[in-house]
Formats: C-alpha cells, sequence, structure tokens
C-alpha cells in the first residue's frame, strides 16, 4: 500500500517537491526562479512528480503583467495518503487523522490512564479501524507518529516522568502489529515544527508547553534543533528552587514541580487541604475572586516567567508561543508574563499564546509524517485556522 520515495531522493526532486508543499499554488516558472533550475529540468522533475502521484496540477493561474500563456498550477496531490498522529500523556490519549495537505480527517480525544501494558492495544485499535473504512489511495497510511511527554531519542523513550513507557520497546511492539513507518518524538518537539508549519514569517521559533510537564520545542533557522541526545528544551528539568520539591527526574526544585498543571493542582490541592480537588475547581476559585488562588496563580506565573527568561537566554528566538491549558483558561496571564519580562534584556521578543492549543503536537506528528514520507526539510500548512480550530 506505501510506495517507496527513493523515486525522490536525487537533491533537484527534493528542492521541487519542497516548494510545491509549502506553497499550495506554485507554477513550474515559479519554482524554476525560487530554485534556481532551468525550466526545462523543473518541468522533467514535475513529470515525474505528477506520473508518482505526488503532486496535481489545479488550473491556470494569473498571466503576467507582459500577457502570455496563463501559467498552470501546481499542489500536492492531498488525498493521495494519510497520515495518523497521537499524543500520549498518563491521563488521555489523542489521534488526529489526515491528508497530506493537513486536512482532518479524524480527531478524538480519550481519556483514560495509560501505560505500558495498554498503549499498544490503544493505538492499534485506532489505526486498524480506520483502516478498515478507509478508501482507496496512491500511498494508503504514509506513517504514523507518537507525540510522548517525556525524553524520547532515535525513536526511543528514554524518560518519561509520570507513567512507565520507557519501561518498553514501543516501536518494535508496534512493528509486530502494524506493517507501517512509525516514529516516536517529544510532545515539545512536535509542538513546535506545527508552530513552524503555521507560521511562514519566522525561521527561530520556542514553542513553550506546560501541561503534564514543562519543555520546549526548538526551531533554529527553520530546522527542529534536539540537541546531542534528544534532550534540548528539557527546560522542564532546569533548577528553579534549589534544594526544593523532588522530582522524578532525580533533581531537587525543578521548573515543571512548580509550572505545569500538574503542578499548579497540586498546590491548589494543598491551599484547601483536599486532594479531591482538580483543575476546574482551581478555575472556579479564580474566577470567583478567592485571594489565596489569585496569589498562587501569581506566584506560578512569576516561576514561569523565569523558565521563559532561562529559555529565551539560551536560543534567541524571534518569537515564543507558549501552549498551556491554564493560559487558556485565563488568558490574562498571558499579559503578567509580558510583564515579567518587559524590564529585562529580554522585552523586544513576542511573546504569543499558540492557537493551536492541544493539537500542537498532533499537528507537529502529521508535519513530521510528512516529512519523512516526503523527505522534504520543511512542511508549511496553508489551513484555515477555524476548522483546524473545530473539535
Amino acid at each position: 500500500m506505501l510506495r517507496m520515495k527513493s523515486n525522490i531522493r536525487e537533491n533537484n526532486s527534493v528542492l521541487v517537491l519542497t516548494e510545491i508543499t509549502n506553497h499550495p499554488e506554485i507554477s513550474r516558472t515559479k519554482i524554476s526562479e525560487i530554485t534556481g533550475l532551468n525550466k526545462a529540468t523543473v518541468s522533467e522533475i514535475v513529470r515525474k512528480l505528477i506520473e508518482d502521484d505526488y503532486v496535481i496540477e489545479i488550473g491556470s493561474g494569473n498571466s503576467t503583467k507582459s500577457g502570455g500563456r496563463r501559467p498552470i498550477l501546481l499542489t500536492v496531490n492531498k488525498k493521495a495518503g494519510v497520515s495518523i498522529s497521537f499524543d500520549v500523556r498518563y491521563d488521555r490519549i489523542s489521534y488526529l487523522i489526515t491528508y497530506l495537505d493537513g486536512e482532518k480527517i479524524d480527531y478524538e480525544i480519550k481519556e483514560t490512564d495509560i501505560n505500558k501494558d495498554n498503549i499498544v492495544t490503544h493505538i492499534t485499535t485506532v489505526v486498524d479501524a480506520f483502516r478498515s473504512t478507509m478508501k482507496k489511495s496512491p500511498f494508503g497510511i504514509i506513517g504514523v507518529t507518537i507525540s510522548v511527554h517525556g525524553v524520547v531519542n532515535k525513536n526511543m523513550i528514554e524518560f518519561t516522568p509520570y507513567f512507565d513507557l520507557d519501561q518498553l520497546n514501543l516501536i518494535e511492539e508496534l512493528k509486530e502489529r502494524i506493517d507501517l513507518p512509525i516514529h516516536i518524538e517529544n510532545e515539545a518537539n512536535l509542538s513546535a515544527l506545527a508552530e513552524a508549519a503555521f507560521d511562514t514569517e519566522h525561521q527561530n521559533i520556542i514553542s513553550f508547553s506546560a501541561h503534564t510537564g514543562v519543555g520546549a520545542g526548538i526551531i533554529l533557522d527553520s530546522q527542529l534543533y534536539r540537541g546531542y541526545n534528544g534532550r534540548s528544551g528539557e527546560v522542564g528539568h532546569t533548577v528553579l528552587y534549589p534544594d526544593g520539591l523532588n522530582c522524578p527526574c532525580g533533581n531537587h526544585g525543578c521548573l515543571e514541580q512548580y509550572c505545569s498543571t500538574k503542578a499548579i493542582v497540586r498546590n491548589f490541592q494543598q491551599l484547601r487541604n483536599n486532594k479531591s480537588l482538580n483543575f476546574d475547581d482551581l478555575l472556579e476559585a479564580y474566577r470567583q475572586n478567592d485571594v489565596d488562588t489569585q496569589n498562587l496563580i501569581q506566584k506560578f506565573s512569576k516561576d514561569l516567567g523565569i523558565g521563559l527568561m532561562n529559555i529565551i537566554g539560551n536560543y534567541d528566538p524571534e518569537i515564543v508561543y507558549i501552549n498551556a491549558e491554564i493560559l487558556e483558561e485565563i488568558p490574562e496571564l498571558l499579559g503578567l508574563l509580558q510583564h515579567s519580562l518587559s524590564s529585562t534584556i529580554y522585552k523586544s521578543v513576542p511573546i504569543r499564546q499558540s492557537k493551536l492549543g492541544h493539537k500542537a503536537s498532533l499537528y507537529g506528528a502529521t508535519v513530521h509524517n510528512l516529512k519523512e514520507f516526503l523527505n522534504v526539510d520543511n512542511v508549511g500548512f496553508d489551513l484555515d485556522m477555524e476548522k483546524v480550530l473545530e473539535v
């Protein structure tokens, strides 16, 4: 079902396909101008890409001011294949199925405990169910990418602080059940890939995630920076308070023990001396102007601002996107974070709330699937954000 990609490995073909992937309506002439390849070379490569179902013609564009023939526009053959993405947390699993241009086919979140004994079944159930009903296409399912909240290196899970997936060779277990390309990547890294795919203006981006843990995905010169062992951006395990709270990483006082969703709920429970309280209870108390809860949120904002300054200082980005449930529910926190940077040398760095929210890592996993399958360096999405955000 999956067509091999060896026929597009040649450098010029990759250049052409990259431009078509990142520009949903582009002519052969424009590709020639951007890449520096002569028109005959571009035409021959495009002919082969069309023949192999990677690209289709979509009609005529506008003629130039000097007149002449109207150019034929090209785009990726979006329905030639399907991408499947998963985001795995200790208390839920979500998936996104898309066409090659990122257009959604199916999306679902399931609240449930996830561990090494059930994760394979959860993933294979979704893949098998979709396979049984999917329409025939030239490439079928091009790949499955799994977002994990933990340290991932070379397709292996090395550390998951809040569940036991690091005790499982997930790739090998899945390969016994699914005959498809399978990839695993850190959640923050994938979120950064998603932000870059939707942001055509910036080439140096930080995606700062605060969920069950805290991490950052780093895009430098339009490329994901992972570090030597995949630990770049593990800002959640940098020390905020020496000799502070114990962290599963073995250290004390780590940022994510104070600035994750899990941490803020724990602190709220301690404040009220009630372990049954949850995130919604915290939000309700804040909205009811409970002074102690508001002070808790102010402290959270201050600590998170320190974490932001540290990561900005290390990588000097053009822009920072923040992805956090608490920011979605209390958007005024963004102003507090910006204020915490206003008197520092980092005051000119724009801080933005991610519009992708809990779908960021899923779209990033889609980008990863496409990059691996098409053998291109970058993937851009030209999607209506309102449709992207539809639940």
